[in-house]
């Protein structure tokens, strides 16, 4: 069957780095339906206007379209749903995704170009969806949607969740027909467990993975991680796990294979302050973890029980304390604008950051999401309608609108901003983190970092020699050495370990975009043009490889 996978975020997304991407679950559905052999077009239409998408449709014309909507998206989702359902009544359109599973009953009332909402974990559900539609079944015999049955939107029987996650196919090795889709950019998030050992308040996972959370195997992840590697040059990934560390054993298994296989891959994961430990933080950073996001949301013990984090500011600065001496770079998530929420409780949040200093963070309004308690208690008390997410206006609905909220996230963002200045690690901190862990290029990467920042550059150079003679095969030694080589214009010494990175990475696209520039920088078009012609071979429709095209053109022509 022909098959339109699509995804579009809202406007004010649309630059955003990661609202703009297609959701990981879209990648791995359309991978999934080609193994089974249908005829599918993966599209991120985040970029497009609606001109560009009407012709998209009209030439593709897809038997189905399968739609994710989330919140921020969901107005752009339905008018999605509605163009597809305008240029061909007889297509099927179904929705998939947090908001679409939520608000199912809602959607199929209202919306008459949608015809089925899959509710949660997609994979088997549309699988089967598809092979009823093919047979011109009825759709009540697919377990897991939402439909409607004389009019009249229902659910089916529930699905049972999919135990071997194994099972699914790996999304790098699955590539097809698409439109929009920086496969490079996707790749780099990856997903290795559904579901969260959490319950707050304010998030909608539990109620949409179910009870309980599911893992891949640790060699799964690692045969994953190699793929990209191979495939697609990436050497940086970002772990997108509600809780990566959920499941210790699993954790240090994942770490002792990813050592074992001496792949150089850095990465970054999230996780729970009560869900590490400093055993478990130096494996990860001798596997190549070089930060952590916590979802710390208040220094407030009040505010934390309000969310129900089931957390306290303790575990906070215990876990912040461990991350801080093995060495790896701390990020906190922040919420203000919590019920209650007052100025000492602002205080103590930022007195919190004050104490644990990480080096980054990010502060968010709570805002209301369907299926969250949050907002089920909201209705209830009728502090909201039961419609709110009707409105088209804006990505999201904050809880509260007073002015203390834009207040408290200002005086949070200033306070992240000095943390960031007292976090940075000292020549002493390095120093203790190498007794403490071992060797660790992590360790050698930050290290020759701050050394640059202070202008020792012979220092940070000889760090950056030091991973290529302790570990040659690993690409960072010489990416690190190249770009540093390359700001103080040793441009020969600076091309030569680009070209040895490519040795050990050969579709490393970064790297050869950087020697395109270098010979640009050296006034050599046709040495440029033969690099960035390699780096669309690698990544077609590249926006850089093209722009370093066009001046090595014009080069050529001065």
């Amino acid at each position: 069957m022909k098959v339109l996978l699509a995804y579009k975020c809202h406007p004010e997304g649309a630059a955003d780095p990661f609202t703009s991407l297609v959701p990981v679950g879209l990648l791995s559905l359309d991978a999934l339906l080609r193994d089974l052999g249908h005829e599918v077009t993966l599209a991120n239409f985040s970029g497009h206007d609606w001109k560009q998408v009407r012709q998209a449709l009209k030439k593709l014309h897809p038997a189905l379209v399968g739609i994710s909507q989330f919140t921020h998206n969901r107005v752009d989702s339905l008018r999605l749903a509605q163009l597809a359902k305008e240029l061909d009544p007889g297509c099927r359109v179904v929705l998939g995704g947090p908001h679409a599973t939520h608000a199912c009953l809602e959607i199929l009332a209202d919306q008459p170009a949608v015809d089925a909402v899959v509710l949660g974990e997609g994979e088997e559900t549309l699988k089967e969806l598809l092979e009823v539609v093919a047979a011109g079944g009825s759709l009540a015999s697919v377990a897991g949607i939402a439909y409607r049955e004389a009019g009249e939107p229902v659910r089916s029987a529930p699905r049972a969740a999919i135990e071997d996650l194994d099972a699914l196919p790996i999304v790098g090795t699955r590539i097809g027909a698409s439109i929009g889709v920086d496969y490079r950019r996707q790749l780099e998030f990856i997903i290795t467990s559904r579901g969260c050992p959490a319950s707050c308040l304010f998030c909608s996972s539990p109620l949409f993975w179910g009870k309980g959370v599911r893992f891949r195997s640790p060699a799964s992840v690692v045969a994953e991680l190699r793929t990209l590697r191979e495939r697609y040059g990436l050497v940086y990934f970002s772990f997108r796990d509600d809780t990566f560390t959920a499941d210790r054993g699993r954790v240090l298994e994942i770490c002792r294979l990813l050592e074992a296989a001496r792949l150089g891959i850095l990465w970054n994961c999230q996780s729970r302050v009560t869900a590490v430990d400093e055993e478990m933080l130096i494996a990860m950073k001798r596997a190549g973890c070089e930060c952590i996001q916590f979802g710390v949301e208040s220094g407030s013990p009040a505010v934390l029980k309000a969310l129900g984090k089931r957390i306290t500011p303790a575990d906070v600065e215990r876990a912040a304390d461990a991350v801080r001496r093995v060495g790896i770079n701390l990020s906190i998530y922040l919420i203000t604008g919590v019920p209650g929420e007052a100025e000492s409780d602002l205080q103590e949040t930022v007195r919190l950051i004050g104490r644990i200093r990480p080096q980054d963070g990010q502060v968010s309004p709570l805002v209301y999401y369907p299926g969250t308690q949050l907002f089920a208690r909201a209705v209830r008390s009728q502090e909201v309608p039961a419609t709110l997410f009707d409105s088209e206006g804006g990505e999201g609905f904050l809880v509260r609108q007073d002015p203390f909220v834009e207040r408290a996230r200002r005086s949070i963002m200033k306070a992240l901003g000095k943390a960031a200045e007292k976090a940075r690690f000292s020549l002493g901190d390095f120093a203790r983190q190498r007794t403490l862990v071992g060797y660790s290029f992590v360790t050698e990467m930050l290290c020759a970092e701050a050394l640059e920042e202070e202008g020792d550059w012979e220092g940070a150079l000889a760090l950056q020699r030091g991973m290529i003679k302790t570990e040659p095969e690993n690409p960072w030694g010489f990416l690190l050495l190249a770009g540093l080589q390359g700001r103080l214009g040793r441009f020969s010494a600076a091309r030569s370990a680009y070209q040895s990175a490519l040795e050990t990475v050969p579709r490393h696209l970064p790297a050869l975009l950087a020697l395109g520039d270098l010979a640009l920088e050296e006034g050599d078009a046709v040495a440029a043009r033969r690099l960035f012609t390699q780096a669309l071979e690698l990544a077609p429709g590249d926006p850089g490889a093209l722009e370093g095209l066009d001046a090595a053109g014009g080069a050529v022509h001065l």
